[in-house]
């Protein structure tokens, strides 16, 4: 029975020391956060997208699914398939039948169940890192059974006829899995008019600040030798002469080796997850897909996707620069 290091002995440590290649889960209630944070963190381990997560959504008539988190699922798909780097995801709601309250986690290795639990934990932020959840093995080959069971009542997120099958709730849904300060909770109003803890500006140019650059900074992903990469791939250069002490999180220890992640903000964006990366923590990219920080500057140019970014197209834009806003559980306001 597990109580403790829930997230490393369910969601983590069967992919490393087990060699699975799929997981599948049923719960009452997720969210975007947990779903990120996960699929980054498998992303981490070495899981690419040769490796599934599939997920059944299971208390979608009770608690109501609005259209903006039915949207916001769609978005994550689209960005997960996007960055091949990332574990594939696949989400399904329960349209039929009774109400699913289950919570239970299947590893597979090869289409074969080898490890299961089950118990009290929503595959949410707050049931493996807020309270107090308890879950044990069971059966993995009676537990992958009743995933398969369930599967007829159940229809998937980016089925086109989902709006036909679902009511969705015009009302914020009344599921307790999701807190104020969750990924999926966050906008630019809830940070208009509070006062950050800090403020950094950081420039988008070369360090000379004579340009943008080939294959670094805003068009990393476009290659002079004409490498073949996502055209839309960006990072925020963090050169030294930017850099603030304790202004992000890092890591704290030298064997860990990425930097942790955190949230941001944005007026025309919907939020996503960063974090301080690459040789001497130089860039700070968007976790889930670096192409999506590309899609936002260029959005906000209001330029083509794939764009080659100049210098002369900030300068008329009015910034060559962005200002991040600090505030409190590792939340960000980005500005440009």
């Amino acid at each position: 029975m597990y109580t403790d290091n829930l997230e490393d002995e369910i969601l983590l440590k069967p992919a490393l020391e087990k060699g699975c290649t799929s997981l599948k889960i049923i719960t009452g209630y997720t969210d975007i956060e947990c779903i990120y944070r996960h699929l980054i963190n498998l992303s981490d381990m070495g899981k690419t997208n040769s490796f599934s997560v599939e997920m059944i959504l299971g208390m979608i008539n009770s608690n109501g699914l609005s259209e903006k988190k039915h949207k916001d699922i769609n978005r994550l798909i689209t960005n997960i398939k996007e960055n091949k780097k990332i574990p594939d995801f696949i989400c399904r709601y329960k349209v039929s039948g009774s109400d699913i309250h289950s919570k239970v986690y299947v590893w597979l290795k090869n289409n074969k169940p080898i490890l299961a639990f089950c118990g009290s934990a929503n595959y949410s932020m707050n049931a493996f890192f807020k309270r107090r959840e308890c879950m044990a093995m069971c059966d993995s080959i009676e537990a992958e059974n009743y995933f398969e069971q369930l599967l007829p009542d159940t229809i998937l997120a980016t089925d086109l006829s989902v709006s036909e099958k679902i009511n969705f709730s015009r009302k914020k849904s009344s599921d307790t899995e999701i807190d104020k300060f969750n990924l999926e909770n966050l906008s630019w109003e809830m940070f208009a008019n509070k006062k950050p803890v800090d403020i950094c500006k950081i420039s988008l140019l070369t360090a000379d600040g004579k340009e943008t650059g080939f294959g670094s900074g805003l068009n990393w992903g476009i290659r002079q030798n004409g490498t073949k990469r996502d055209r839309d791939q960006a990072y925020i250069p963090y050169n030294s002469q930017d850099k603030k002490e304790g202004f992000f999180p890092l890591k704290q220890n030298v064997h860990i080796k990425h930097n942790p992640l955190f949230k941001v903000v944005t007026k025309d964006f919907p939020p996503f997850l960063m974090r301080v990366a690459q040789a001497g923590n130089k860039g700070i990219h968007s976790a889930e897909n670096n192409a999506l920080l590309g899609h936002y500057f260029r959005q906000k140019l209001g330029v083509p996707t794939g764009t080659f970014i100049t210098k002369e197209m900030l300068e008329k834009y009015g910034k060559t620069y962005v200002v991040f806003k600090k505030y409190d559980n590792d939340i960000f306001v980005l500005d440009f």
